[in-house]
């Protein structure tokens, strides 16, 4: 048996840069499991060469496993992904209802891109691989599949949020989206609600098991990589508070640093105790919507920092970059606050990261996001209401360090058993049933 994984993005891409030609890696947290599944059990990886230089390299082979790449037109890409997929998909499926696109959304592109995949999954088939495909990006294509006569077993794995029922059918194009689906023989997500949700809009004739399985993270790597010890003149001995997220409307970035705000207005002696290093890396820099979001964030964390702030302390230190692995993991283990809170997500990778990587630290997150559902020891917080928010980052700054310990072994107990390896396991185990049993333990 082998698999045939299908995502949107790939394991690595062939760019650019200087005049020379460069890999540039996806070290997302998705793309390193699916990466260790496919050196392990082999096969092919369908996905988009969006890389300038992909076209070179269609069929690669990788050694264990090779990467066949879907190739997309400018406009192809402006339909698939730039609106239908992240217009009117990701805000419908994280409550976002006034910013999703009904109309004019790039559907039938979408749709088109779609088939494409189909196309290259049914010219890469042997009889005896698992058709195992990834996200909201390619939500048609079970039923393409099904529709040329393909008897694969296929696993959808969603790893966004999956809403009610209410929200999810005010998308004109849902019946198309479920219909197919629900011809998966199995489809997976990372928390009970969002599989719920999905199950309450299937017919009783449905052959599709859902299963709740969240993606773990590489525990041992997180936990065995030794940072930096970060000092600066900025630190000293400051408590420092640490998040890291992508430039999205869904983490709640606005809401964060006016937690901080609240946090000084009401506790005025924690003025020059603590910084707030907040990374944020680029997203979507091109989209309007996104280039305005930076703005009213930078705009909040000047003003914050200008009313509090002093000539030898500032509470908020932002940076807008990405940042190494090694550095990341350096900021993991050195913050004795984790500020993770999303509005909504479908899991949240950093918040196990972070258990994975520290000692001594306090993870705060947000009851919206997926993880928070396994990670008993966190503070969970509503990240809508900024005094509860301000008030876990006081209790945080004067918890004890029993209660420290206590709710990071909790955690870490979690972590490490529901690590990338367990996650690959229970998708091999639904993979080698046979196609006529789909019980699952």
């Amino acid at each position: 048996m082998k698999y045939i994984v299908v995502s949107s993005r790939c394991p690595f891409s062939h760019d650019k840069a200087a005049g020379k030609e460069i890999i540039k890696e996806n070290v997302g947290g998705v793309a390193t499991a699916l990466r260790r599944a496919m050196e392990k059990y082999g096969g092919t990886w369908i996905c988009w060469g969006d890389g300038k230089l992909d076209g070179k390299y269609l069929d690669e082979d990788v050694g264990k496993y090779r990467i066949r790449r879907v190739m997309l037109s400018v406009p192809e890409k402006h339909g698939y992904y730039d609106l239908y997929s992240n217009r009117t998909l990701w805000p419908l499926f994280h409550y976002f209802r006034e910013r999703v696109k009904y109309t004019d959304n790039g559907y039938e592109i979408y749709r088109r891109v779609n088939e494409k995949f189909t196309n290259m999954i049914v010219q890469s088939l042997s009889p005896e691989d698992v058709i195992w495909i990834h996200d909201y990006q390619l939500s048609l294509v079970p039923k393409m599949l099904r529709d040329r006569g393909i008897t694969n077993r296929i696993i959808f794995t969603w790893h966004i949020p999956w809403v009610s029922k209410e929200m999810f059918e005010t998308l004109p194009e849902s019946r198309d989206i479920i219909d197919s689906l629900s011809r998966s023989d199995f489809i997976t997500f990372h928390t009970e609600t969002y599989r719920k949700n999905f199950t309450d809009l299937l017919d009783e004739n449905s052959r599709a098991k859902s299963l709740v399985i969240p993606l773990g993270i590489d525990y041992r790597y997180f936990s065995k990589t030794r940072g930096t010890d970060i000092k600066s003149y900025a630190l000293m001995d400051r408590k420092l508070i640490f998040s890291i997220d992508r430039l999205d409307y869904t983490k709640g970035l606005v809401n964060r640093v006016l937690s901080i705000e609240e946090l000084l207005r009401r506790h005025p002696d924690l003025v020059g105790k603590f910084v707030y290093v907040m990374i944020v890396t680029p997203s979507r820099t091109t989209v309007s919507d996104y280039v305005a979001m930076k703005r009213e964030l930078e705009m909040h964390i000047g003003r914050i920092n200008g009313e509090f702030g002093s000539i030898s302390w500032m509470p908020i230190l932002y940076m807008y970059r990405k940042i190494s692995d090694k550095m990341l993991v350096s900021y993991y283990k050195n913050a004795d606050i984790a500020l993770i809170t999303p509005l909504i997500d479908g899991l949240n990778l950093v918040s196990k990261e972070f258990v994975a990587s520290s000692d001594k630290g306090i993870l705060i997150l947000s009851r919206f996001a997926g993880a928070s559902n396994c990670l008993d020891g966190a503070v969970v917080v509503n990240p809508n209401s900024l005094g509860e928010v301000a008030e876990a980052i006081y209790s945080a700054m004067n918890m004890g360090e029993d209660e420290i310990r206590e709710r990071l072994r909790k955690m870490k107990e979690e972590v490490s058993r529901r690590d990338t390896d367990w996650w690959i396991r229970r998708i091999n185990a639904i993979a080698k049933r046979k196609i006529n049993d789909r019980t699952v333990t």
